[in-house]
């Protein structure tokens, strides 16, 4: 562990732990230079002597470096601490994950279409870059908010992402990151991934629909041990959101948009994160052509209503007592 005030690099203060994980611990710095606040994440001592996990942790910088969006969290440098451990400096994203989000409080309908729309601007750069991240989850989300409010949500760590034509194929990423093992989050894993087969963009979208449909229904689509959730998601379509958070008002056209994302053949899928973004805007502006692209065929297209309060209508004989009363004090005064 690094204390408070510790140099790393000639150039980063460390200030505080931001958290901790199973490769290693991540701490909030500032360059003692420019002033610029990062995140630095740090290669646990006991692992730095494990070749595998080191060319894992350095492939995940390299990787991560190759990105630069509003919407990713990136590296900004490399190095190693005094006593030789491994570190990268990546970009700073100031607030809490999207699964922390979402277990305080239920999102609306606009913040669910604004976060959503985010995420797809991210993974259509990284999947640009040639990348797959095959690890997307509420908690690999941090939204952050700017000085005006406005919420930023942005995807961080790139740890098991696949280059998909770059020097490292699916199955070198495979022995340096679980050597053989399953790789993922089940909750969120396409068929395609549970079964070792080739993944490609679309694998990533796979995962955003479950996050979108966990976003609308409070809960995920599948319960269950890891075992049976990705045996679900391999041989079972999401039920309904009305079976899962009976009384929830969803909107139709969003429910669907989770759906196609969540197909479970890849060609059943939107073709891209771009073909994803132009539903989800065609959504906000043309519902039936929207419906159309999605193949909802339900009667109900509107969006949900909003209840509002009733207000209060006081009786006349009421409203006549009171009137005569601040008339009354105010001749008195």
């Amino acid at each position: 562990m690094l204390g408070t005030g510790t140099i790393v690099e000639d150039r980063y203060r460390i200030e505080a732990v931001i958290g901790s994980g199973a490769m290693g611990t991540v701490y909030r710095a500032r360059h003692i230079h420019v002033g610029r606040e990062v995140a630095i994440k740090v290669l646990h001592d006991h692992l730095v002597r494990d070749p595998v996990m080191v060319q894992r942790f350095d492939r995940e910088a390299a990787i991560a470096a190759r990105l630069s969006h509003r919407n990713l969290v990136g590296v900004l440098d490399v190095g190693t601490t005094a006593t030789g451990g491994k570190l990268m400096v990546l970009e700073l994203a100031r607030g809490e994950t999207l699964g922390a989000t979402a277990a305080r409080e239920t999102l609306s309908r606009e913040r669910v279409v604004r976060i959503l729309e985010q995420l797809l601007h991210g993974l259509e750069h990284a999947h640009a870059a040639g990348l797959v991240h095959r690890d997307l989850k509420p908690d690999n989300v941090i939204v952050e908010r700017d000085d005006k409010g406005a919420e930023h949500a942005r995807i961080v760590d790139f740890g098991i992402a696949v280059l998909r034509d770059g020097p490292v194929d699916d199955a070198a990423a495979l022995r340096l990151t679980a050597c053989g093992t399953l790789l993922g989050t089940p909750a969120y894993m396409a068929p395609e991934q549970a079964q070792s087969d080739a993944l490609d963009p679309r694998t990533d979208l796979f995962a955003l629909g479950v996050i979108a449909y966990e976003l609308l229904a409070g809960v995920r689509p599948f319960e269950g041990s890891a075992l049976e959730v990705v045996l679900a998601n391999t041989n079972q379509d999401p039920p309904a959101i009305a079976e899962r958070a009976p009384g929830r008002t969803i909107d139709p056209l969003l429910e669907a948009f989770a759906r196609r994302l969540m197909a479970r053949t890849l060609r059943d899928r939107f073709a891209s994160a771009r073909a994803a973004l132009d539903a989800l805007a065609l959504i906000e502006r043309d519902r039936a052509a929207a419906a159309r692209v999605l193949g909802e065929t339900s009667p109900t297209l509107e969006m949900p209503s909003v209840a509002v309060p009733r207000v209060r209508r006081w009786p006349l004989a009421t409203v006549v007592l009171v009137v005569g009363a601040l008339l009354g004090f105010w001749i008195a005064s």
